[in-house]
């Protein structure tokens, strides 16, 4: 957005100005693919919530979807509702656009316990984990249906692959993670497999708690943000699943030195050496500010990592 000069509440909310500034982001840095994605509010937004566009800032909830505990209450939700048709609208533009010529992956929001907390509220939700659990099963039942239909929304639309994000999910105790989260991230994730499209699933912040649990969900690949070294993670995903990450976003990325980032990229990739079963990227989002010249330096340690030339083009095939 930032040197696209896109507005964030135009691009959250415009499909053309999201693929606009998307393709304009690929052309200039020529990574391998392109993270079709806004903010964490849609299902939110999508199921009532009411959200906040200021100008160039990031949206927010100014009111849950779900104030009280009456399912009954929320609006049937489709693929087109709210800003899921303009998420979708965009990867369509952007597929037109690029074809097969880089790897177009979709957010579809949140895996099934984030969106429940987005819709009831962090504080309300886990309250509710003790106080009423039945209620707690069947809202994430009605988040993981229109989760599904929405990532199938996005593959028809183009994507590549779909990533959902549950970082919500990672603040439990294992064992409320494995009872709460686990099982409806394996449905929706078994689901949306079905489409052929691989699936990534975010979970960022410290995850070391559930990294045994993230490699039962059935994702393709685990999004794990910079606080998680990679060699702690090999005993529970080798062979199971890829990693995506984890250079840290705020200081490397944000902070730090074209030098310091390319030192993280090269520590992030020695643990695969050539045999893959990882995507180099940020630890999560890219902050706005980020200087140009870090994200250059990340993507030249790639295409470096796998014994090409910086100048050579994209590291790998979509």
């Amino acid at each position: 957005m930032k040197i696209s000069k896109t507005p964030h509440s135009i691009y959250s909310t415009n499909a053309a100005s999201m693929a606009s500034a998307q393709l304009y982001s690929h052309k200039k840095y020529g990574c391998d693919g392109l993270h079709i994605t806004t903010d964490n509010q849609v299902l939110c937004e999508a199921f009532g919530g009411v959200v906040n566009f200021p100008y160039d800032e990031p949206p927010q909830i100014k009111r849950r979807a779900l104030l009280d505990k009456d399912l009954s209450k929320l609006p049937k939700v489709t693929a087109k509702s709210g800003r899921m048709g303009v998420i979708c609208e965009a990867t369509k533009i952007v597929r037109q656009e690029l074809h097969n010529g880089a790897f177009i992956k979709t957010n579809i929001d949140s895996g099934p316990f984030s969106a429940a907390c987005s819709l009831r509220g962090e504080e309300e939700l886990f309250t509710d984990l003790y106080d009423d659990e039945s209620f707690v099963f069947d809202l994430l039942e009605l988040c993981g249906s229109a989760i599904i239909e929405y990532g199938k929304a996005a593959v028809e639309a183009g994507a590549h692959a779909l990533t959902l994000g549950d970082s919500t999910a990672g603040l439990m105790h294992p064992g409320f993670y494995e009872k709460f989260a686990l099982p409806y991230a394996k449905h929706v994730i078994s689901e949306l497999k079905k489409t052929g499209a691989p699936i990534f699933y975010h979970v960022c912040g410290n995850t070391s708690h559930v990294s045994h649990l993230l490699a039962q969900t059935g994702a393709d690949v685990l999004e794990i943000d910079s606080m998680v070294p990679f060699e702690s993670m090999m005993q529970h995903i080798r062979g199971k699943v890829a990693l995506e990450g984890n250079v840290s976003t705020i200081v490397a990325l944000l902070n730090g030195s074209p030098g310091q980032v390319r030192s993280e990229a090269v520590a992030c990739m020695k643990p695969f050496g050539l045999n893959g079963g990882l995507v180099l990227s940020s630890g999560c989002e890219v902050p706005p500010f980020t200087k140009e010249e870090n994200i250059l330096a990340m993507v030249d340690a790639a295409r470096e990592g796998m014994g090409q030339d910086p100048e050579s083009g994209p590291v790998g095939k979509p």
